[in-house]
């Protein structure tokens, strides 16, 4: 593992290096400037003067690319969210244990801006006036990489990307999500009215990884990705979450609503790559399965358990590794390992999602579309063991009784979480409609936190908006004070290299954030006031 770890770590400190010496130029390049003009010869052929920058967009909503991905979500969101955490004796303080690295935590703003926000103002610069379904695949797709952006830093660079600005402003992340929404309009409305026109037709299909060109799958995808922020922002703004909840479930495209409706990056049209998990966790020795994920998916029972994670080299058991520990030793490395195989997709959307979503918003009584909140929560449970292609075991939605396990690390006793523990994810499985609202809120997110694994960016924004599932704080907390442990964390600082690149823009931001430009400042939308 060390010589592993040595060598990818060289190697990414030299990448990271020629970022950081490039980016001084060329991040504000693509701030700034407009793209080349579009040449005759590439206006010319089957789409591929537009369709060559689709695949790049799709592959970077989290990137397929091991050592980037792990600095993009591995080693904060996937971690932050209770699903994972690192056995690695070697990293020393870092993001795990709230010292926020500043060489990882630039990767999600460099991917979205060179790779997401570029290909789509080329697309949309480039595009004919009878090629708008391609550019309202283009919205579709920033919409969902770009959102994952905000919710890790708040407010970033947005409406005014390509402008010809001296320097970039920060959009405030209110600012943002209004602009998201009528992006899907725009996008849900240019898709609607080709697929009315020309049924069956799949231009996009050579360069789409995702659903084979389809269109009404992508109108699906829109749909349900405006529920998904609609939720996101309910303690924020609930007449505008209302409002755009019920927009999508009303619109008669449909939302992802079964197994095949799931959003993998596929290996197809000549592109292949190694699932970056399957090689953080095998091959670096990197990652392995939490504590609280233990302590949950144990205490209901629950055989995705099985498809999720490994027996552990340590005692043939599953074994995870308690959050936030200042690791020296290799005393972990034998915890249990993901359960991923390097041929696996990136899965960017799970259908049973949706249901989780309806159920949260018929749980606050928004019309969801002719189902309750106990028949969209059962749902959901019933469609996610589909997903991982298991048998939901018997009883399970009618359990009362079973809730999260205590935690017993069997290499250090001072790591446990001992039954009665406030942060034990108290909630049973079964259905009660007597129950408290926050109850069978927590009943919802708890299942969908299981569901969407190993999503762990969704996940860490659930946590922040509801509080839900409960996890664990983290052991040690090495954030000088900036992050309360009790209180978790609640973003990642804005990138380094944008206070050379573009020192005005991060002052907008700052005040755009309302807070210090720490770990400790919460979002805009992260305003539920029973979550501290």
């Amino acid at each position: 593992m060390k010589t592993i770890y040595k060598t990818r770590w060289i190697l990414l400190a030299g990448i990271l290096g020629l970022l950081v010496i490039s980016s001084c130029t060329k991040e504000f390049q693509n701030y700034n400037t407009d793209p080349s003009k579009v040449t005759k010869q590439q206006a010319e052929g089957d789409f591929q003067y537009i369709g060559s920058f689709f695949p790049d967009m799709e592959q970077n909503i989290f990137s397929t690319v091991d050592y980037i991905y792990q600095i993009q979500q591995n080693l904060n969101a996937d971690i932050f969210s209770g699903y994972m955490m690192s056995p690695d004796d070697g990293f020393g303080p870092n993001n795990t244990n709230y010292f926020m690295r500043s060489d990882w935590n630039a990767q999600a703003f460099d991917l979205g801006n060179q790779h997401i926000m570029n290909n789509w103002k080329q697309v949309k610069n480039y595009a004919r006036p009878q090629d708008q379904h391609f550019v309202a695949i283009a919205l579709i797709l920033k919409v969902e990489a770009m959102h994952r952006i905000t919710d890790l830093y708040g407010p970033i660079p947005y409406s005014q990307y390509g402008t010809n600005n001296f320097f970039v402003p920060y959009d405030s992340q209110q600012a943002i999500y209004t602009r998201f929404f009528a992006e899907l309009d725009t996008a849900v409305t240019t898709l609607s009215a080709y697929v009315k026109a020309n049924p069956g037709v799949k231009p996009f299909k050579p360069y789409d990884l995702v659903y084979g060109g389809d269109y009404t799958e992508w109108l699906k995808f829109a749909n349900t990705l405006r529920l998904r922020l609609a939720m996101r922002i309910v303690y924020a703004d609930a007449q505008t979450a209302q409002a755009q909840a019920e927009k999508a479930v009303a619109d008669p495209n449909g939302l992802l609503s079964v197994a095949t409706d799931d959003a993998y990056i596929n290996m197809v049209n000549g592109v292949t790559y190694q699932n970056p998990l399957w090689n953080i966790t095998n091959a670096y020795g990197d990652v392995s399965m939490s504590a609280a994920m233990k302590s949950i998916i144990e205490g209901y029972k629950d055989t995705r358990e099985t498809a999720y994670f490994d027996i552990s080299a340590y005692d043939g058991k599953y074994e995870g590794i308690r959050q936030g520990q200042n690791i020296t030793t290799p005393v972990y490395a034998g915890f249990s390992l993901l359960n991923v195989n390097a041929t696996t997709p990136l899965r960017i959307f799970a259908a049973s999602e949706s249901y989780f979503l309806r159920a949260e918003g018929a749980l606050r009584g928004w019309n969801m579309g002719g189902g309750t909140a106990q028949s969209f929560y059962e749902e959901g449970v019933a469609l996610a063991f589909k997903e991982q292609s298991l048998a939901m075991p018997p009883g399970y939605l009618t359990d009362n009784t079973d809730v999260a396990a205590p935690y017993v690390d069997p290499t250090n006793s001072s790591n446990n979480v001992p039954a009665g523990s406030p942060y034990l994810n108290n909630i049973t499985i079964a259905w009660n409609a007597g129950d408290t609202f926050e109850h069978n809120l927590q009943r919802i997110i708890t299942q969908k936190w299981i569901a969407i694994y190993p999503d762990g960016q969704e996940a860490w924004s659930d946590f922040r908006r509801t509080g839900y599932p409960k996890l664990f704080p983290v052991v040690v907390n090495n954030s000088g004070g900036s992050i309360i442990t009790a209180d978790f964390v609640k973003r990642i600082p804005f990138a380094a290299d944008e206070d050379q690149n573009n020192p005005k823009g991060v002052a907008t931001g700052v005040t755009a954030l309302g807070g210090p430009d720490n770990g400790g400042t919460r979002l805009w939308w992260d305003k539920n006031p029973l979550v501290p």
